[in-house]
């Protein structure tokens, strides 16, 4: 698909002006070891030697763990990704976000900056399906931390997932992610979307859809709980203090959530009055204390993200034992979306205390949350003739249908087809619309576990709509796969000029074209897919091309003259 190749490439050669972060250096042997306590834990690998590798998915996936965890907490779902759908794991993405080991100060500049508190490190990194984003990380980049990497400001946070982000869409050659955080990692998703500094180089975020799960949109206040006492938490900690509903003498909101004066003390930020106070209370991260904050959820997010939250409620409870809501619903705090959050729940039969830890492994709840976007104005973009999955999954108002939405565009005039296979719920239909929303042609059903129909597209934008109308608990597990083949209309052939030369044909290498100035030439393939392009400044009546690299078979040469197209079949033997 040309537009999506086109912003793809627009942002791969914007961003490869900008300065890229220097990673520090490290063992390479110590990239997938976690030294904990006496224990040594060998890390999820990507695969290796992956010669050549197609993703099914839209957009890749990059999963961002919560407060004083690791990314090791995906495990159990990546897994069975990787086991039920045959996903790929593209590779980790390290960050130390207190590499200066200093926790009075703090910034967020990136290493080789003298100071700095954010270093990255290189990791084993290639195309894949899905990334983790990992914080558990001590300065020399040794996997497990005792410097509070994974309890730093969420500001950092945010600025690490720049770099993360950025990574991504170069390694992949995408123009979007997914970002699907747990916890804290919710909202280090959300201070990257919504602080407009941390966007990519051509001012846009490149995220199509955030996924939430037992994130404290509104703060939580956890760490007042004496069971906290018994865990590594640190409630001097930066994350602490910033993901406090409220504080626990002062009694005000988290300065950091919903704004407020960078100062400590009786009155204000005050939450540990039995113990000594924050390390720091320089929210924004800047070196600077005592300024106003404008909190997160007083910012702008962008409407059009596909929002979606997974909410854990305890036994006989509305709390997953560490947030509990509303403060788990995003919708209450960010108000007015044009496209609001859809929330799922994970509801425990026999857990009195918390659930909080199981959200990462709830992989039913979370295909739930990451179900393609129900309107056409959140739709994923796709090319035409490549092969793709999506899923069908019960909704959050369970009974409705699932619908999913796809965009493409076209730049000729063509017949799509859309071939479906692996339907197993049984009423499915599919259908085109185009850049307006309206209908082309029918809707079509599905015939067992296939889906067949073609319709003829002229140039421009077009939506795959694909419903299934009673989707059941278990058909997450088996993904449909569609593609959308596109054929060079017959019709096209009526604006050929007679008096437009093609010579030889069949041709073995040598094509001539004479009779007229030409402004470019396309060559497709029989499947429609652009195999030859060049351009001409030197507008001649009679131009010459190579086409001995292409293989034998049937092609149809386009030709543009002054925004008009004619179209010849040619043979190459």
């Amino acid at each position: 698909m040309k537009q999506l190749y086109f912003f793809s490439t627009l942002f791969l050669l914007t961003s490869s002006v900008y300065a890229q972060v220097v990673f520090k250096p490290r063992a390479t042997q110590l990239e997938y070891l976690e030294f904990h306590n006496d224990e040594i834990i060998v890390l999820k690998t990507p695969q290796a030697n992956l010669q050549t590798f197609t993703s099914k998915l839209p957009y890749p996936i990059i999963f961002v763990h919560g407060l004083n965890s690791s990314s090791d907490t995906w495990n159990t779902s990546t897994n069975y990704f990787d086991n039920q759908y045959n996903f790929t794991f593209g590779g980790r993405l390290d960050y130390c976000l207190n590499a200066d080991s200093n926790n009075v100060l703090a910034n967020t500049d990136f290493y080789p900056v003298a100071n700095a508190d954010i270093a990255a490190f290189s990791t084993n990194f290639q195309n894949g399906d899905y990334y983790y984003v990992n914080f558990n990380l001590n300065p020399d980049g040794t996997i497990d931390t005792n410097v509070l990497s994974n309890q730093a400001a969420v500001t950092k946070q945010g600025a690490a997932m720049k770099d993360a982000v950025q990574r991504v869409l170069q390694i992949t050659g995408k123009d979007k992610v997914i970002l699907v955080g747990h916890s804290m990692g919710g909202l280090a998703s959300r201070e990257y979307l919504q602080n407009t500094n941390n966007w990519q180089a051509d001012n846009l975020h490149h995220v199509a859809k955030l996924l939430t799960l037992g994130t404290p949109h509104g703060g939580s206040n956890a760490s007042d709980n004496p069971l906290a006492f018994f865990t590594s938490v640190n409630v001097r900690s930066e994350a602490i203090r910033d993901l406090k509903e409220t504080y626990y003498y002062s009694g005000e909101p988290s300065v950091y959530l919903f704004g407020g004066t960078e100062i400590q003390n009786s009155s204000s930020m005050n939450d540990n009055s039995y113990s000594p106070d924050f390390y720091n209370v320089d929210i924004n991260c800047n070196g600077v204390t005592g300024e106003s904050i404008i909190g997160l959820n007083q910012k702008v997010l962008d409407n059009y993200i596909d929002f979606s939250c997974v909410i854990g409620r305890i036994t006989g409870g509305t709390t997953d034992g560490v947030v509990a809501e509303p403060s788990s619903l995003l919708n209450t705090y960010i108000t007015g979306l044009l496209y609001p959050a859809k929330y799922f729940y994970f509801n425990s039969s026999f857990d009195f205390i918390e659930n909080h830890t199981e959200l990462p492994g709830k992989y039913y709840q979370i295909l739930q949350g990451l179900d393609e976007p129900n309107y056409k104005e959140l739709a994923y973009g796709i090319s035409t003739n490549q092969n793709y999955i999506g899923f069908t999954t019960v909704q959050a108002n369970s009974g409705t249908s699932d619908i999913d939405y796809f965009k493409f565009t076209v730049s000729d005039n063509v017949n799509a087809t859309v071939d479906m296979s692996s339907i197993v719920t049984s009423n499915m239909n599919a259908a085109f619309l185009d850049a307006n929303g309206n209908l082309i042609g029918s809707a079509h059903n599905n015939s067992g576990s296939t889906l067949n129909f073609t319709e003829t597209l002229s140039p421009g934008n077009y939506f795959l709509r694909i419903t299934s109308v009673s989707p059941s608990t278990s058909n997450y597990q088996t993904p449909y796969q569609f593609a959308i083949t596109t054929v060079l209309d017959n019709k096209t052939f009526n604006t050929t000029v007679n008096s437009i030369q093609v010579y030889p044909n069949p041709t073995t290498d040598l094509l001539t074209i004479y009779g007229t100035s030409i402004d470019a030439i396309m060559i497709y393939d029989i499947s429609g897919k652009n195999v030859y392009h060049i351009e001409f400044t030197d507008k001649t009546p009679k131009q010459t091309i190579d086409v001995s690299s292409l293989k034998k078979g049937i092609y149809f040469l386009t030709l543009e003259q002054k925004g008009q197209k004619s179209v010849f079949k040619i043979l190459k033997e």
